[in-house]
């Protein structure tokens, strides 16, 4: 059996690998770095058999569409997956356009992805070319799904994994394999407790609040917008959404049974008012304790129209709560102090803070998964300080740690 990544095998980002076993080619993700511009990984095979997308986020699923090109090529994922997938490619078009750059496929790629694209529910298994997967959720975000295939041996590809229970999703189960490809986001790091981190940012929002200034809460649409907005459920405050999570909304309202609690997910949005107007964004500056919105770097989006407005109110806040690629507006909020908006640098007077709501296992997560797979071989990706993590794993199993387009044997 062969194993090549395309991307994302010693960093976060564009992650893509190729699986070579008994004359099959298969394809797990294949996504971009939303830098920008974007950061692509190496080019897809001539052939492939068979593609599996893990979760709809664009660093997993955001050169998909290419897949359309390919002979006979086929996608699966779960619905909701692909359902988010294509609104986050579309969506990569739109940036593309409005930031200058030449995008790596066209709106009829995407539709033709469409008619080459199979779902299929977690547990449940798919036959095609005489290649068996299984799927199994991975926590992390409604619809993403560890990839089980059956072949010489059994191969568990992860994806992005969270294995404890969140608002929106179960927690991730271990599956028994012989080799596990697993992410390595968080190797050596840890995650605080997560109801602590809630409280103590619903008690920095009611501070700001109580001094008469705004909170802006910059949000990845897919996960991390509604995670933020259930934790806020029923806390009390005006709390406003722009942006693209109001279609993610959308989606996952649709697929209760993709979610932690779907009752409880729709309650929550029950009490949000949603932007969808220029009026309606004067009115969330005017009457919102709290406003949610994407773009999460703060490279793009209506949070961009937010900042303009409010960044030199020293009553209001801008927390983040995802992690802030180098290079992103985000990362220099928190390094430097500063933003930079339409070529010109500003100096928030805002309070700035960081709060972890972040959708991956930690270190001691990932690795008590590992070990509970009972694998004999553990392939470490989509990480920067994979070394961390296969110090903790190698007593136990045979650990390897890949680089990008460098063909391995297993």
């Amino acid at each position: 059996m062969e194993l090549r990544f395309l991307g994302g095998a010693s960093e976060v980002g564009s992650l893509g690998l190729v699986v070579r076993d008994g004359g099959r080619t298969l394809l797990f993700d294949y996504g971009l770095t939303p830098t920008d511009p974007p950061a692509y990984p190496r080019p897809l095979p001539t052939h492939l058999d068979l593609a599996i997308l893990s979760h709809a986020h664009l660093d997993h699923s955001g050169m998909t569409p290419l897949l359309s090109r390919l002979p006979k090529s086929r996608l699966v994922a779960t619905p909701v997956t692909l359902a988010v997938a294509e609104l986050l490619t579309k969506d990569s078009l739109k940036v593309a356009r409005l930031e200058g750059y030449l995008p790596p496929y066209t709106p009829m790629d995407i539709r033709a992805l469409e008619a080459r694209t199979t779902a299929i529910h977690p547990g449940g298994a798919f036959h095609h070319r005489g290649i068996e997967i299984e799927l199994a959720g991975a926590g992390h975000i409604p619809g993403a799904s560890m990839v089980l295939y059956r072949g010489a041996k059994d191969v568990l590809f992860t994806g992005d994994l969270q294995t404890i229970p969140t608002h929106l999703t179960p927690a991730a189960e271990e599956v028994a394999c012989d080799i596990l490809v697993m992410e390595s986001t968080y190797a050596g790091r840890e995650h605080p407790d997560r109801r602590e981190t809630e409280q103590l940012f619903r008690d920095r929002i009611a501070a700001t609040v109580a001094r008469g200034g705004k909170v802006i809460v910059p949000a990845f649409a897919v996960g991390r917008a509604q995670e933020v907005l259930m934790a806020l459920d029923r806390a009390g405050f005006e709390t406003y959404l722009d942006g693209m999570a109001r279609a993610v909304n959308a989606v996952y309202s649709a697929a209760p049974e993709f979610l932690a609690d779907g009752r409880r997910f729709r309650r929550a949005l029950e009490g949000v008012h949603v932007v969808e107007s220029p009026g309606d964004r004067k009115r969330a500056l005017r009457e919102a304790d709290v406003v949610v919105t994407t773009g999460g770097m703060l490279d793009g989006g209506p949070v961009l129209y937010y900042l303009n407005e409010l960044h030199q109110d020293a009553a209001s806040s801008i927390y983040l709560t995802g992690f802030q690629v180098e290079g992103s507006n985000g990362r220099q909020l928190l390094d430097q102090g500063t933003l930079t908006v339409d070529g010109t640098t500003i100096r928030p007077a805002c309070e700035i803070a960081k709060f972890d709501f972040s959708a991956h296992a930690g270190h001691s997560d990932l690795v008590r998964f590992a070990e509970r797979t009972h694998a004999e071989t553990i392939v470490l990706m989509h990480g920067d300080q994979r070394e961390l993590l296969r110090d903790a794993l190698a007593p136990s199993a045979d650990v390897v740690l890949p680089e990008n387009g460098q063909p391995f044997e297993l």
